[in-house]
């Protein structure tokens, strides 16, 4: 049996190129408790005191096993023993019936998410290791992602909740490393760490993904080899990416009123792939939408812009279209908006995936500008009959409503009496 050396303080370092927090900054670590997340935390606890940085390891308690507040209590025990201040985030509320654990991971992002907003940290480092790669690898093969999928995680990449995204990031150090490694360097200190009984339940396909990595005899399928292979489809996944980013810069426009516009002929003479994907990209950001349409949706799309009988139609939340110049245009569809909420003064948040709002100095709910609020706002105010912008764009736009009659509208309509409601466009605002 092959023996694994505990990961050195040398070779940790290493593998934070890339990441390195500044001094003085502060950071944070997802620690469940278990070895992969007990090992990175102890490791980036000594990094952090080497070199003047604050570190914090968050727990979440999901609330989904009676032993999971004891384990909290145990982590922070553990961890007390490195001088590494621990927080337990609770998951409270009513739990799903069914796609548990994809739920259960969006409720730890968020929970985490907040806490580093309020605490002002910038980096969060999770413990995915060699292991995980590789068996995020094979789950998306088996469902037959293409190459994007098929990159899995990357070492650095933006947090995963878009309203939570703004200038922060995850990072993880020990995608290269064997997860028997992390264990080395636990049993090297004399730490104990906690067994999750999930990890044993063949419901999850993680857990059969994991278990045939572990069994199969097939030369060729294994961890080591799955992992590599994802990092070359990551390479692949990059330079496609920088494809998509120069014909973006030469074919797409964004308007601050939330819409974007696409060079068509600039579009039909990319390659299908860089075009399918470039499609993809601005249907995502447009609509606000965590995920684009389905491949076989924009093929449809892509193949029907080749004619010149293209009418219109609707995908992934938004309203596609010829503008009389012959671009393409890429509208929210009003109806499927359902964002809504009650937002303080000052407070500034995300609106339907797509519109950073803050208010101004009073309380309001932010709900869709509709057409009734719209006449509403005209007979207030005749000037606005003379605004130009199109029906089906304003109909997208966010409103601030005191009462069913009292309202502002975004800054940039041009009216005087905005309220101080700021609206931003979020791809106008980092494109």
């Amino acid at each position: 049996m092959t023996e694994f050396a505990p990961l050195t303080s040398v070779e940790f370092s290493e593998l934070l190129k890339g990441m390195t927090p500044s001094a003085g900054e502060s950071i944070a670590v997802a620690v469940s408790g278990g070895a992969d997340s007990l090992a990175l935390a102890i490791l980036l606890g000594e990094w952090a005191k080497d070199h003047q940085v604050f570190l914090t390891a968050l727990t979440v308690d999901h609330g989904l096993r009676p032993e999971a507040a004891a384990e909290a209590r145990q982590v922070t025990e553990w961890l007390n023993r490195y001088d590494i201040p621990h927080v337990t985030l609770t998951w409270d509320g009513a739990k799903p019936d069914s796609n548990i654990q994809d739920e259960a991971r969006r409720a730890r992002y968020r929970l985490m998410g907040n806490w580093c907003r309020e605490a002002d940290v910038h980096k969060i480092f999770l413990a995915h290791h060699q292991g995980d790669q590789a068996e995020t690898f094979l789950m998306r093969l088996l469902r037959g992602s293409g190459v994007e999928g098929l990159a899995a995680m990357g070492r650095v990449a933006p947090y995963p909740v878009a309203d939570l995204a703004e200038n922060r990031e995850i990072c993880r150090p020990l995608l290269t490393v064997a997860k028997a490694r992390l264990t080395a360097t636990l049993t090297a200190l004399n730490q104990m760490w906690i067994e999750d009984p999930s990890n044993q339940n063949e419901s999850y396909t993680r857990v059969r993904v994991r278990r045939l990595l572990e069994e199969s005899d097939l030369e060729g399928l294994t961890v080591e080899r799955m992992a590599q292979t994802a990092g070359r489809m990551g390479r692949v996944n990059d330079l496609l990416r920088d494809l998509i980013d120069d014909l973006a810069r030469a074919a797409v426009t964004f308007y601050p009123e939330g819409y974007g516009e696409i060079d068509l002929a600039l579009l039909r003479e990319a390659h299908d792939e860089i075009a399918l994907r470039l499609l993809a990209r601005v249907i995502r950001q447009v609509s606000g939408a965590a995920y684009a349409p389905r491949f076989s949706k924009l093929e449809a799309l892509y193949e029907r812009l080749q004619g010149d009988t293209f009418k219109g139609q609707t995908l992934g939340g938004c309203r596609v279209s010829l503008s009389r110049g012959g671009r393409l245009l890429i509208r929210r569809e009003a109806a499927a908006i359902t964002d809504e909420f009650l937002i303080a003064p000052g407070e500034r948040r995300l609106w339907d995936g797509r519109f950073w709002v803050m208010s101004g100095a009073q309380k309001g709910r932010v709900r869709r500008l509709d057409e009734n609020l719209w006449r509403i706002a005209c007979e207030k105010i005749p000037a606005l009959k003379k605004v130009k912008i199109s029906k089906v764009v304003r109909d997208a736009l966010p409103c601030l409503c005191y009462d069913e009659t009292s309202f502002v509208l975004p800054h940039f309509i041009g009216t005087e009496e905005d309220g101080g409601f700021q609206v931003t466009f979020m791809i106008a605002e980092t494109s």
